[in-house]
């Protein structure tokens, strides 16, 4: 997988400035911003030499970004229920101090059984999202034991597109405060963000195909 290629696929585009300025715009609604996403896998996938969705493709944005929002909402689903739980049982358990301990616990733990579930659940939202760019159904999203099953199996290129994505994270986390004093640049790299990973997962699905 090619780190930098994914940060600087855009400039390869000679429309790059318009598509990264209404990407930008639409980006504003996440749903936009996920159908970005998928769209520049799919693309990667495909093998096109300019990746990046233009005007022309906003409708299958918009089909893409409901599907993968609906799907993540899917995936959401276990902890969201969870978190209500908590939320009764603390109004229920009032003030006290015992009562306060026991929500404290029962939060950490919470806290914990979360984040080793969105490991898992986050790898197969992203096989989920390889699935869909080639079949476009939704039900690739939701097949759970054939998603499981594929993860364990391609591990090794899920763990390395995580620390990709994390390294992502963490470039634009410290780009952003020389950014963020213009609300335009900081609006442009949260969508150049969402097509990064979009070209990761391209890659990753890549290496998955190639190695089978």
């Amino acid at each position: 997988m090619d780190f930098v290629r994914a940060i600087k696929f855009p400039l390869d585009d000679e429309n790059w400035i318009t598509k990264v300025v209404v990407g930008t715009l639409l980006n504003l609604i996440p749903i936009f911003g996920l159908g970005y996403t998928v769209g520049v896998a799919r693309n990667v996938i495909q093998g096109k030499a300019r990746p990046l969705p233009g005007t022309e493709d906003l409708g299958q944005v918009i089909t893409d970004g409901i599907m993968a929002t609906i799907a993540g909402i899917v995936y959401a689903l276990p902890a969201l229920l969870v978190g209500c739980v908590i939320g009764i049982f603390s109004s229920i358990v009032g003030d006290s101090d015992a009562g306060g301990l026991m929500v404290a616990c029962l939060g950490m733990f919470v806290s914990l059984a979360s984040l080793i579930y969105a490991i898992p659940a986050t790898a197969m939202f992203w096989m989920g999202v390889m699935r869909y760019t080639e079949s476009g159904n939704f039900s690739d999203f939701v097949q759970f034991g054939s998603l499981l099953r594929d993860v364990r199996k391609h591990v090794g290129v899920l763990v390395m597109l995580l620390l990709y994505v994390l390294a992502v994270g963490l470039l634009a986390a410290l780009v952003s405060p020389l950014l963020i004093v213009t609300c335009v640049g900081i609006l442009v790299l949260g969508f150049w963000v969402q097509v990064a990973y979009g070209h990761l997962i391209g890659q990753a699905a890549l290496e998955i195909e190639q190695g089978r």
